[in-house]
């Protein structure tokens, strides 16, 4: 193999290999803003549930009633 043909298939691996870091990139972006979206999610269902809890007049879970 001459060395004007391994330049070219190091080239070839090189724009191969690339390709793949951009597109591994590009889903990692994609999750982490998925997982960011979701984070949020949890954390506005986290305060809702907390209001209601707040705003029930039955006594909490786990805990035993007055007249024990």
């Amino acid at each position: 193999m001459d060395n004007e043909t391994r330049l070219v298939r190091l080239e070839e691996l090189v724009a191969h290999q690339q390709a793949a870091i951009e597109d591994l990139s590009r889903q990692l972006t994609e999750s982490w803003k998925h997982s960011e979206k979701l984070r949020n999610e949890l954390g506005r269902l986290t305060d809702r549930f907390q209001d209601l809890e707040d705003g029930a007049d039955t006594p909490p879970a786990n805990q035993p009633p007055p007249h024990w």
